[in-house]
Formats: structure tokens, sequence, C-alpha cells
């Protein structure tokens, strides 16, 4: 019987191996933490071994000699920066695109706060894409119907993690020139579960009705988880003030393969890879405004291409791959010191208790200076 993983380390969750089985023997299924996994169906198997060689963390390099280029990008159009995440370069694919009719893969939140990756063919449906979740999302049979696509010739735009995208080529097991993709820069994925769990908090208040995971109001540096709730109870809070972020930055809530993961470099999956230009004010401090800067990294000719092709829709400065600066180019994420015990209290007390003990430790010490003042200016207050 094919064995596909025998630690969870060897998994990402990718769903190609789901894709590509003919006889449907493979389905992902939720493990006790969310993540999916595949599991094989014994009686349907007939052990062609298709799926263990469309694995992405299987060894799977390619030859790729292009040299590679480094962007700093912000949108010329301010509306489009102020709906994305950070310079707003993923919109501006998603038009090429589709002004070729072609068709658009990307991540969206459903109406019940699902993440799953989606087809798009109109601008329209396309929006859903726009903005980070930080959340793994479910595939289903998403690569069947991107090849569907490719072979009638229609151009395609796939946009996810470096994992999805490796996944995604060693499904296709081809070339295809009408197959655009865009990968991420990734820091690791929570599951849909962990996340349910922290909006079941908010639901005690009333249901929720609307989640940003970047809100921009305050700010680029400064963006906050929004959840808008029926009763109209806004909830704003800073990334390192919120529970289920503090957990997300420290690494606790992270996919087993995420720290692993060699796709945590700069050999890069993508045509284009994208990012936060969080190190731009070192770089060029003039070119940083509230709404956001991009880091783009040009991997092959198509992408160039592409760029180029698009060049008129951004303000663009040229920079080098080390100006960009961000860990997760270099190496995957990192287990956290209490993490063993933090599984353990996951399994035995479940990850609501979880969120209240790790959620809410102690502050950095560099948000401790920074609230230090407020406290010295309460106490004198009150002596008063």
């Amino acid at each position: 019987m094919i064995e596909l993983y025998t630690r969870k380390e060897e998994c990402c969750g990718c769903s190609a191996c789901a894709n590509i089985c003919h006889k449907h023997a493979i389905h992902m299924e939720q493990d006790e933490k969310g993540y999916l996994y595949p599991v094989i169906a014994k009686e349907l198997c007939v052990e062609c071994g298709l799926c263990k060689k469309v694995c992405p963390l299987k060894e799977n390099k390619r030859e790729n000699s292009f040299e590679k280029k480094a962007y700093g990008v912000k949108n010329i159009n301010r509306e489009e920066r102020m709906k994305s995440s950070s310079g707003s370069v993923f919109i501006e694919v998603a038009k090429y695109v589709l002004d070729k009719n072609g068709a658009v893969y990307g991540v969206e939140l459903t109406p019940d706060f699902q993440v799953r990756h989606e087809r798009a063919d109109l601008f329209t449906a396309v929006r859903k894409f726009q903005g980070s979740k930080y959340v793994q999302s479910d595939k289903n049979d998403v690569f069947r119907r991107i090849q569907n696509d490719l072979k009638t010739g229609k151009p395609v735009l796939f946009t996810g993690t470096p994992c999805e995208v490796a996944g995604l080529k060693q499904f296709l097991r081809r070339e295809y020139d009408n197959l655009y993709t865009l990968d991420l820069i990734c820091h690791g994925v929570p599951s849909m579960k962990l996340f349910q769990a922290c909006l079941k908090e908010k639901e005690k208040i009333s249901k929720v009705e609307e989640i940003r995971f970047r809100d921009k109001e305050y700010g680029w540096r400064n963006q906050e988880l929004y959840i808008k709730l029926k009763n109209g109870t806004i909830y704003h809070a800073p990334i390192w003030g919120d529970n289920f972020y503090r957990l997300f930055t420290s690494n606790f809530i992270l996919r087993d393969s995420c720290y692993t993961c060699k796709f945590a470099n700069m050999e890069r999956q993508g045509d284009i890879t994208i990012g936060d230009f969080w190190n731009i004010k070192n770089v060029n401090s003039g070119f940083e405004d509230k709404l956001g800067v991009s880091s783009i990294i040009i991997n092959t000719k198509k992408g160039e291409d592409l760029f180029e092709s698009l060049k008129n829709n951004f303000e663009v400065i040229e920079c080098s791959l080390n100006d960009i600066n961000q860990p997760n180019l270099n190496h995957p994420s990192s287990r956290p010191e209490r993490y063993e015990e933090f599984q353990k209290d996951c399994l035995e007390k479940g990850f609501d208790y979880c969120l209240k003990k790790y959620g809410t430790m102690k502050l950095s010490e560099k948000i401790r200076r920074k609230l230090s003042p407020i406290k010295q200016k309460i106490k004198q207050y009150l002596k008063k």
C-alpha cells in the first residue's frame, strides 16, 4: 500500500496528490488541529504511484538560469492600494490576465468565513482574492480546473504560497506558456480550525459579519485585525495585541511542514514573488507612505515580460535582492521554545485555553518600552 508521508512535516497540504488520482482514491481530511492531509481509500487505490511523483516535497529541482531582479513598487491608484495589504501588485496582474479573456485562481474568504482557492473570470469576482488571509486554503479540485483551462489555451493566473505553486507545477508535469504564477513570501500557515476558535470568542457577543485580516485605517505599518459583528460592534486590534496574531507571529500555530519548509529560500516557484517591503525605510525612505510598498522578485523571463507590460501602473524603484531582507527568503520560521508544551495543552485542554494562555503571554520588551511611559502617567495621575 502506498504511503504518502510518515511524518506530518513531509506533507504541505497542497492537494496535488488528491488532484492527480484518476481513481479518486485520495481525499483531503482535517487532522485534530484542522490541517488538511491526504487519506487514501485502499479499496480504490491501484498503486500507480502518481501521487508520490507529484509531491512537491519530494525532489523536484527545476533548472532556472534566469538572473533574478528585484524592485519596490507602489500602485499609482491609491484606492487599489487601500484595498490591498501592501503595494497592490496582484490586482494589476489579475486585470492583465482577465483582459486576455483569462481565468484567475486566488484565495477567497467565503461568507461563512472558510478560506479556499477559487476561480474567477470576472473582475468583480477577483476582488474577493484581494488582501491577505492568514489561514491555509482548501484547494479542493482547483489544480484539475486549472489544467482544463490551460488545455483550451486560456491564459491562467495562479497565486499562492510557494509550496502551492510547486504543487501545481508538479501536478501539470509540463510547462504551459499561458500559465502565470505569483508566489508569496510566506511566514507559514495556521489552519482554519484555529482561526474559527478565535472567532468563537467574538461570537459570544454577536455573530461575525465581516473580517479583514489587515486593515489599513491607521497605516500600512500599523495594520490591524478588523472584525465587524452583526450588532454593530467593531473589533479593531493591532497585530501585536490580538491573541490569534500573536500566536501566528510567534510561530505557535504554523503547519508542521512550515518549520522545515524547503521553499523558504531564493529558489522561488512563481514567475514573480510578491511580499511586503518592510525594509524600504532603510533602502529608500522617501519612497514609503502610509498605504504601503510591495517588494517583487522577477524569477523567470515570463515574469519579466509580464512586469514590463504592467510597469506603467506602478511607481517603481530598482533594488538588490538583499535589500528586501525578509527572513523567510533565507530560512523557514522556527519552532518556539514552548512549542511542545503548547501542543500538549492544545490536545488536552483545547485551543480556546491556549489562545488565552499563550496569546496573552507577556508583551515583548519593545512593546513594554512603548507602554511604559503611559503606565507611568497613569500611576502619577492615580497618586494625585
